[in-house]
Order: C-alpha cells, then sequence, then structure tokens
C-alpha cells in the first residue's frame, strides 16, 4: 500500500445490470468511494467488478460489506467478483464474505444477475 492510494472506479451497464468496475488500491483514503458508487446505483442487481484492485484492506472490506447490507435493505442484491489468486480474493476470503455472491468473472456475475432476475 502507498500513501494516497490510487484507485479509479468506473460504473457501465450491462443487460440490465449497474456494474461499478474497481480498479487499484482500495484502503482507508478512498474506501468511501467504493461504498458510494455502489448506492449512487439503481439496478436490482449491482456487480463489483474487484478483478483490477490489487490491495483491499480492512476499510476496503467494511466499505462492501455496509454497501452490501444497503442494497439488501432495499431487496437489492451485490455481486462481487474477485477471481481466484488475486488480492481481492485472498482478502475476501479471510474476511469471511458469502463465497455465494463471489464469482470468478464478469460473466459469470452478469449471468447470475439475469438469472436472479428471471426467478423475481
Amino acid at each position: 500500500m502507498s500513501d494516497g492510494a490510487t484507485l479509479d472506479i468506473s460504473r457501465s451497464h450491462v443487460e440490465g445490470v449497474d456494474v461499478v468496475a474497481v480498479e487499484g488500491e482500495v484502503d482507508l483514503t478512498n474506501a468511501d468511494g467504493v461504498h458510494d458508487a455502489v448506492v449512487a446505483t439503481s439496478a436490482a442487481t449491482v456487480v463489483l467488478d474487484l478483478t483490477a484492485v490489487a490491495y483491499l484492506d480492512s476499510s476496503g472490506i467494511r466499505a462492501i460489506d455496509q454497501a452490501h447490507r444497503w442494497l439488501a435493505s432495499g431487496e437489492r442484491s451485490l455481486l462481487i467478483v474477485s477471481p481466484p489468486e488475486t488480492p481481492s480474493d485472498w482478502t475476501l476470503r479471510v474476511a469471511g464474505f458469502n463465497r455465494a455472491i463471489v464469482l470468478e468473472s464478469l460473466d459469470a456475475a452478469v449471468a447470475s444477475a439475469i438469472a436472479r432476475s428471471a426467478r423475481s
């Protein structure tokens, strides 16, 4: 981790699913930005893509968990993309994130979101 971690957050809409992609380091200096980007979405299911995250600390975990809870309170859901062997995957595993919402690819997450929407 470096002082003033670099973080890029982008948003897109794929087949009715809001996708928030994060690139860089998520730490105390910028974790609120991740939370804010997720809660600013409007789709029933939001995909948070952490594929390009090089570092994720406890502040980032807290921000993701709070965003997840906020979405759930509105009967919305969060899916997280975190491929195996990435820094984010390790951190999410250690933090005990529900593996049912952590998927290996963006394609898998979007497909899961579409399937969830069809069941609703």
